[in-house]
């Protein structure tokens, strides 16, 4: 069982009362948490509040401003909270639907400490909001899911703060290839962190990245899911990207397919890649064996058309990878229609030091899996973090195997899986005390009591239960007993509440962060 601490006890204790200009003289640490707290419980609307925040001393002296999901957050609202503060070092905005560029520019000006600045999912925000942004000490930006932000803007932002190390822009639609050649031009050199996830204007990708790898010898991480356009053009002539570094430590390549593995510097540690079984594995092998420090690695084996052929190739390649690869593979994901036995008894038997493994597969040979996680804390499935599988017919002996041998799990998935029930949660609850991050949508026969026995037991932070028979006593339940609850499922899959009003706000309520619905 979770308790509060003695803080967030008084935090909700000062919230319950009448709040008076008297808290804008509380430690800063305090008023930081108050803020935080009244960003979390939706109360920054409330007249008092709102007051309270707006007045003259209240934002002085706070190191850090965060606001979450908050449709109650106004541009008004940031500008009285930096009007007398301009100590700000870290300041983060997400989703926040009603603050514009004249808000983010309030929040900004002036901030000459800032070292950290977060403007994610800020939809309506554009090259605007950062014409105000100069710091000498900011390190990392991150604009991921700014839709309108163009790389004029980003170009602006890194013109007046060359001193940028980290750079997120994922999903960010309307950046073209110029912004890669601005961020090689002006903090190449400085440049440790870029990611760039699922662009979508980009012409020549290859190009451009290559440029910027080049001349940035100090790049460590780079993230590059769904990045490289797929071509018939490019399949058929197997092209081979290049993706140069002389520093670069960790590769995200998720979402992309190639034919020919990219060149990769030799300094890569650790790559998150996806593959099909359509690649010329001996090329792939031998990429991947060439590099002399890899030491991890999180393959998504995935079938892209559901035919025989490309079953056998995904099977194959796991067979061919596993014997040479599998103490390296750390992570691992397989959705394909039918997982083969001698694959299967590969990554039972041959991935040692695996923590993370997501199955979503139509058929396979339970009994391999079941001897996978039978003998307990001593079975080889005892390292596994993450264990996630969906829509898979399973009998009751593989489940409690699953329960008595993961008992290092922090996050499970059973979804939509017919066996799943009380009795499975109950072993959970008595083995998987670490557990974190459960998702049991789908599973018709879970209730309240085997819910209310991993809710006493086990630190939840993600609860997953649409489609289930639980009630609102579940909701009564976890908010009782799981002061961190982040988030839970709300409409059940006919787009019905699932939960009542009242029982939601009690776990709104009773929580320390906001609990998303």
């Amino acid at each position: 069982m979770v308790m509060k601490s003695l803080l967030n006890l008084c935090l909700s204790a000062v919230c319950q009362h009448e709040l008076n200009s008297e808290l804008s003289f509380i430690p800063v640490e305090c008023r930081q948490k108050l803020l935080e707290f009244f960003c979390s419980h939706d109360q920054l609307s409330a007249s008092d509040c709102s007051n309270l925040v707006c007045s003259k001393y209240f934002g002085c002296n706070i190191p850090s401003l965060t606001f979450y999901l908050s449709a109650e957050l106004t541009d008004e609202m940031l500008h009285q909270l930096t009007t007398n503060n301009k100590y700000v070092e870290k300041i983060t905005l997400v989703d926040c639907p009603n603050v514009t560029d004249h808000g983010a520019q309030a929040v900004t000006t002036g901030q000459i400490l800032l070292r950290q600045l977060e403007l994610r999912a800020m939809h309506q925000l554009t090259d605007e909001c950062l014409e105000s942004v100069y710091s000498p000490f900011l390190y990392s930006v991150d604009l991921s899911g700014c839709g309108k932000i163009t790389s004029r803007g980003i170009r602006t932002l890194l013109t007046n703060n060359p001193t940028i190390g980290c750079l997120y822009l994922n999903t960010c639609r309307s950046l073209d290839d110029q912004v890669l050649y601005d961020i090689a031009h002006y903090v190449g050199d400085r440049l440790h962190v870029l990611e760039l996830d699922f662009p979508t204007s980009l012409a020549d990708p290859a190009a451009a990245l290559h440029y910027l790898s080049s001349l940035c010898p100090n790049l460590s991480q780079l993230s590059l899911a769904r990045f490289f356009h797929e071509s018939l053009e490019d399949v058929e002539n197997n092209v081979q990207f290049v993706i140069d570094g002389g520093n670069l430590k960790t590769l995200d390549l998720y979402g992309n397919y190639f034919s020919l593995m990219p060149q990769l510097p030799p300094t890569v540690q650790s790559i998150r890649l996806s593959v099909s079984g359509d690649e010329d594995s001996q090329q792939l092998l031998t990429t991947l064996m060439s590099q002399p420090f890899l030491s991890s690695i999180n393959l998504i084996v995935s079938v892209r058309e559901a035919n025989i052929q490309a079953v056998d190739n995904a099977n194959s390649l796991l067979c061919a990878i596993i014997p040479l690869l599998g103490h390296k593979i750390t992570k691992l994901q397989i959705s394909v229609p039918r997982l083969f036995d001698e694959p299967l008894h590969l990554v039972t038997e041959f991935l040692p030091n695996l923590t993370h493994l997501s199955l979503e597969i139509n058929h396979l040979n339970t009994n391999i899996l079941q001897k996978y996680f039978a003998g307990g804390s001593k079975s080889n499935a005892s390292k596994l973090k993450c264990l996630k599988i969906c829509r898979m017919r399973m009998t009751y002996r593989v489940l409690f195997a699953i329960a008595r041998g993961a008992r290092n799990l922090t996050d499970l998935e059973t979804s939509h899986m017919s066996s799943v029930d009380d009795r499975f949660l109950c072993l959970l609850g008595g083995n998987c005390r670490q557990l974190r991050c459960l998702n049991i949508n789908g599973c018709r026969l879970v209730t309240d009591k085997g819910l209310a026995v991993l809710a006493k037991r086990c630190p939840l932070r993600e609860v997953r239960i649409r489609g289930t028979a639980c009630t609102d006593k579940s909701i009564y339940t976890l908010a009782q007993f799981c002061p961190e609850l982040e988030w839970i499922s709300y409409a059940d899959y006919s787009g019905r509440p699932k939960f009542s009003d009242a029982a939601l706000q009690c776990l709104r309520d009773s929580c320390i962060q906001k609990v998303i619905c």
